[in-house]
């Protein structure tokens, strides 16, 4: 189960630091996904901090070709430890794609409020101890529900990117390529369509569903986000949503609901924006479970956005007990989903929710039965740090040259 802020707790998450959070199962129809927006303590072993989604999944080992100058969907000749898929997807083929992304979810310090000034001390604890357990990647939230970034103008648009937001965002990063971590940055939550977005919930629907605020987005923020920020060390990947099942017709979203092709419109659209201002990083998108998988294929996000490099470099799915044992990936090796085409992460599970398999064997069992990553939820909400601290570094002294080789 995941929690997230209510709008008292997120005011006094950011005023205060305070620990807060309200219940909200992660579950279709009644849950949600998130954190507990507290700092991170220093000190050895980690401290209890901030919570958060994660997903990201690699493709290269080292020194192997990512297969870019193919067509999309194809890869090159894998190299040492690389993988016949890597490159996959993403039109112009994304490079950079580890083989086994070994990490977890930060997801937020201050809830929707890191960015412009983000608690860079905070994140430099979370990301030591992070890598000292043998996690190298870490799945990070930026607008989340909308509420600060990126800014609506009075007629609905999104504002330009203001340059406060590329330096915190840069200071982030900074932080974590000098830790040696890489982040996925999480555009989006389904929190867009929570009470907790308060006054922006109005505007992120209008975003959602209309064509000119949608890409509005994409030409004045998005845009000059991705080249501010194209080779920036520390920076690993994109994510276009949180678990946006959740503000489908199908979801628990407590403001608005729309049809789940608005949803595959926006990914399609922002996918290709984000790979035409940098072909060479990847996307992906935070799906809640294996029931929806097929939902965000190439052919699924060209039929509803039009864009034809506006699709995912490696898949990303998480999966939670109460979510059945029809989407576990601890009951099921990779294969069985059928999503052979690219690398699939699993960007978010509890570590006392993986049975048949125990805790602190979840890691390796995803990379020994074909899993692309693994990052478990969360640092510093639920169930947290350092309970996914073993299993990381359990997986790290096994597998030592395959988790160095990322990000």
């Amino acid at each position: 189960m995941k929690t997230h802020p209510t709008f008292l707790g997120f005011a006094l998450c950011a005023l205060t630091a305070a620990a807060c959070g309200s219940p909200e199962p992660s579950q279709e129809g009644t849950g949600g996904s998130g954190g507990q927006s507290t700092e991170a303590e220093s000190g050895a072993g980690g401290a209890n901090t901030t919570g958060g989604t994660a997903g990201t999944g690699g493709a290269t080992g080292a020194s192997g070709a990512s297969g870019t100058g193919g067509a999309a969907g194809t890869g090159g000749a894998a190299g040492t430890g690389g993988d016949a898929t890597a490159g996959s997807g993403g039109g112009d083929g994304a490079t950079g794609i580890c083989q086994f992304a070994s990490g977890l979810n930060i997801a937020w310090v201050n809830f929707a409020n890191d960015i412009p000034n983000p608690q860079i001390s905070t994140f430099e604890t979370i990301f030591k101890n992070t890598h000292d357990a043998g996690g190298r990647v870490i799945r990070w939230w930026l607008h989340t529900n909308g509420t600060v970034t990126p800014g609506y103008n009075s007629d609905g648009t999104v504002k330009n990117l203001q340059q406060s937001h590329v330096d915190g965002i840069k200071a982030v990063l900074a932080a974590a390529h000098s830790a040696g971590v890489g982040i996925v940055i999480s555009l989006w939550s389904f929190d867009m369509a929570q009470d907790n977005a308060m006054g922006a919930a109005a505007y992120n629907k209008n975003l959602m569903t209309q064509d000119n605020i949608r890409q509005s987005y994409a030409d004045n923020y998005l845009t000059p986000l991705v080249k501010a920020l194209k080779g920036t060390p520390g920076l690993y990947a994109y994510e276009i949503f949180n678990e946006p099942e959740g503000m489908s017709t199908t979801g628990w979203a407590t403001k608005w609901k729309i049809d789940i092709s608005y949803i595959q419109k926006a990914v399609n659209q922002w996918a290709a924006a984000i790979h035409d201002a940098d072909p060479t990083i990847p996307v992906t998108n935070g799906s809640q479970t294996m029931d929806y998988r097929t939902k965000y294929t190439d052919s699924a996000l060209i039929a509803a956005g039009g864009k034809a490099n506006g699709t995912l470099d490696f898949y990303q799915v998480h999966f939670y007990q109460q979510n059945g044992q029809g989407n576990n990936v601890f009951a099921n090796p990779r294969e069985h989903w059928g999503l052979s085409d690219k690398k699939l992460v699993i960007g978010e599970f509890s570590i006392d929710g993986t049975s048949p398999v125990s805790g602190d064997d979840s890691y390796a069992y995803l990379l020994a039965n074909g899993y692309d990553g693994a990052w478990a939820w969360a640092y510093t909400a639920d169930n947290r740090w350092p309970s996914m601290q073993r299993p990381m570094n359990n997986l790290y002294t096994a597998e030592t040259a395959t988790i160095d080789a990322c990000p």
